[in-house]
């Protein structure tokens, strides 16, 4: 994705400088102006753009990008961000750029009489003003909208769906893109960077509002067992149609009148159930999560992501050194990488052909209170059956120190699946170590 996002700006610069070398501006103030405007503001929509292809889910996005969706949406953040604060560059470009304007002068404005307009010709008239004042209106609805982002208060469910506001306005600042633009600039490569920009960009924005987000891939499903903990639910989903869910993938979830909701797939069934370990966080898997019954009707869409055992496996020549670090709910893609382990092992005739096929693994669990986990008794006999090495951190006795975890040496790769401070202290000190940057694997949790 990183190579998609700083591409998009390299190929829009060098459009806009060879649309500046084909079609030399007025070398005054208000030719100097409009090209700034036109760079800085294809910039911004574009990145608008990218974040509504990747808020709707398209089934093609993980393949095309190379990039699980979890780092998708820490993308989408940032190019959201980028988009914001380059449409406010956009509206503010006279006023930042006013000690270098005030070096040019002016090009008058050529006063041009016109006889009546009629048709088209007074609709297209008509619509440069709407395309200039809708503007502004609507880049103020999105600095508030970001600014929600923030607000942790605000109910999840509420705060996407005010999030979707964000396709409405870009369908109509897409008003703005084309009558603004000179007509000539369609025929250059900057001026069909904008058109194709604006048609991806109206094509999903429409999808999201009509359809939602993720509906290719979404099937039908019930749930057949719900296991409700002091802190945890275990939810056991059957969907109509199977899915091919890789141990570590990850799914949504979303029940009546509610969003669709993010969880690690924890066991893959048999039966092509799904059982997901719902940890109560915040007011949705903590209020709504313990009251789903068994029969209840839910959507699931997916699997998603990239958080998965393959991507760590190692051929016979050399066989490599792992550690796992979860937090807390963090361990749900780990149970299911133990019992795809598991049942591999099972599968091979001796312990020295799993062993060349496996890596040597540490998984190492953080936690409060052993006692507030009911899956500790799983993830132990899990860990005995794949022969993954298995330790668990109670925070209340004991807090880990990441930089203890390599003293003894490094391991060879890194997996990691918990909260952002954990996660970013554990490969600070696993780089600091002497490990590459490289073989750090994570899951992201925070996407909001």
């Amino acid at each position: 994705m990183k190579r998609i996002v700083y591409g998009f700006a390299a190929l829009t610069t060098a459009a806009w400088l060879f649309g500046l070398w084909v079609d030399p501006p007025a070398m005054n103030g208000r030719g100097l102006s409009h090209e700034v405007f036109y760079w800085n503001g294809i910039l911004a929509w574009g990145y608008m753009a990218m974040a509504i292809v990747i808020a709707a889910r398209p089934a093609w996005l993980e393949r095309a990008t190379k990039t699980p969706l979890d780092e998708l949406y820490r993308w989408h953040r940032t190019i959201g961000f980028w988009a914001l604060g380059l449409s406010v560059f956009h509206w503010l470009t006279k006023t930042i750029m006013a000690p270098v304007f005030s070096l040019m002068t002016l090009e008058p404005v050529p006063k041009i009489v016109r006889g009546e307009l009629t048709g088209f010709d007074l609709f297209w008239s008509q619509m440069r003003g709407f395309a200039v004042d809708s503007s502004i209106w609507a880049t103020v609805i999105a600095l508030v909208l970001g600014a929600l982002v923030f607000v942790k208060a605000l109910r999840y469910t509420k705060w996407l769906q005010l999030h979707k506001l964000f396709s409405a306005l870009f369908i109509v600042l897409s008003i703005h893109a084309i009558r603004l633009a000179d007509p000539a600039d369609f025929t250059l490569p900057l001026g069909i960077i904008n058109l194709a920009v604006t048609a991806v960009g109206l094509w999903y924005s429409v999808l999201l509002l009509v359809r939602g987000a993720g509906r290719e891939k979404e099937v039908p499903a019930r749930v057949t067992d719900v296991e409700v903990h002091e802190s945890i639910t275990l939810l056991t989903v059957k969907p109509e149609k199977p899915l091919h869910v890789r141990a570590g993938e990850f799914a949504f979830l979303a029940t009546q009148n509610e969003e669709k909701h993010p969880f690690s797939v924890a066991e893959i069934l048999p039966d092509g159930s799904l059982r997901f370990a719902v940890k109560a966080l915040g007011d949705y898997t903590t209020n709504d999560v313990p009251r789903i019954a068994p029969g209840d009707e839910v959507r699931l869409e997916g699997p998603w992501g990239a958080f998965t055992l393959e991507r760590f496996e190692t051929d016979a020549a050399t066989r490599r050194k792992e550690l796992w670090v979860a937090g807390g709910i963090g361990i749900a893609p780990f149970c299911a990488w133990l019992q795809d382990a598991a049942e591999r092992k099972a599968k091979v005739a001796d312990d020295e052909a799993f062993a060349k096929s496996h890596p040597i693994a540490k998984l190492l669990w953080c936690v409060r209170d052993c006692a507030d986990e009911p899956m500790l008794p799983k993830i132990e006999a899990l860990a005995r059956r794949a022969g993954i090495e298995f330790h668990i951190v109670e925070s209340k006795k004991s807090r880990l120190k990441p930089e203890a975890l390599f003293t003894a040496g490094v391991p060879d790769r890194l997996a990691l699946c918990a909260g952002a401070g954990l996660s970013n202290a554990v490969a600070e000190a696993f780089v600091a170590a002497g490990g590459s940057k490289t073989a750090i694997r994570r899951e992201h949790f925070d996407w909001r």
